[in-house]
């Protein structure tokens, strides 16, 4: 109704950093979720296509190895697309930080989680591993539950077909999980994979957008300055 009081906005919460480090945990986390399900998605085609390999070790080894090749392409090419995001919201913070320094209100919500920050490509990276962390250290400490290796070939083939391969070919015959020299533990040196590939193209993305923000300044001053030569 026409006399109804209008309600009150509630007062946002003091900016702690333990509130910050939240907030950059879950946009961390959100940007892993679509890298995570293209290695899922490619790692299902790695088994189906290892399935019609007629148990031949050369085919199963080229066509999965295309498959992780794939899965990580997918991942450079999101991390490089968050790499720009994160710049542009840099750029808007450090104007929002500059406004305030000089008494000015900047409009906007801008967000200073969503800034770029060369670590936060490498932690990303590290989120989308964390199949291959919980399962390959379930290997190491449970070796007998051979759950495991079922649950990784599901989810995180791209991590464990390598030491499948490896175990196949140097000790043939041996498929034991628990098996010591390959055991399903070794897994965890393949979150490297996706902890690197992040956060490398992550860092180019940011730079790529940072050159292409100068170019544009650069030549938006070669016009001011001829229109000015003009005048």
């Amino acid at each position: 109704m026409l006399n109804d009081t209008p309600k009150k906005k509630k007062a946002p919460k003091p900016d702690t950093k333990w509130r910050r480090f939240r907030r950059i945990q879950k946009v961390c986390l959100y940007r892993a979720v679509t890298p995570c399900m293209m290695y899922l998605f490619m790692s299902l085609i790695a088994l189906a296509l290892q399935a019609l390999a007629d148990g031949t070790q050369v085919y199963e080894i080229v066509l999965g190895s295309v498959c992780i090749a794939g899965g990580a392409a997918f991942n450079a090419h999101l991390a490089f697309s968050y790499g720009k995001m994160h710049f542009d919201s840099y750029l808007t913070g450090c104007l929002h930080r500059q406004n305030m320094r000089m008494g000015i209100l900047s409009g906007g919500d801008h967000r200073p989680e969503h800034e770029y920050r060369p670590w936060k490509g490498f932690l990303i990276g590290f989120y989308v591993g964390l199949p291959v962390l919980i399962f390959g250290t379930l290997a190491i400490f449970q070796p007998t539950w051979d759950w495991a290796e079922l649950v990784l070939d599901m989810f995180a083939a791209w991590a464990i077909l390598p030491i499948q391969w490896y175990r196949g070919a140097v000790f043939p015959g041996e498929q034991n999980w628990d098996y010591p020299p390959v055991s399903g533990g070794w897994s965890l040196l393949f979150i490297l994979l996706p902890v690197i590939v992040t956060g490398v193209f992550y860092i180019v993305g940011a730079h790529v957008e940072k050159r292409r923000k100068e170019d544009e300044s650069r030549r938006t001053e070669e016009i001011n300055a001829v229109k000015g030569k003009r005048k």
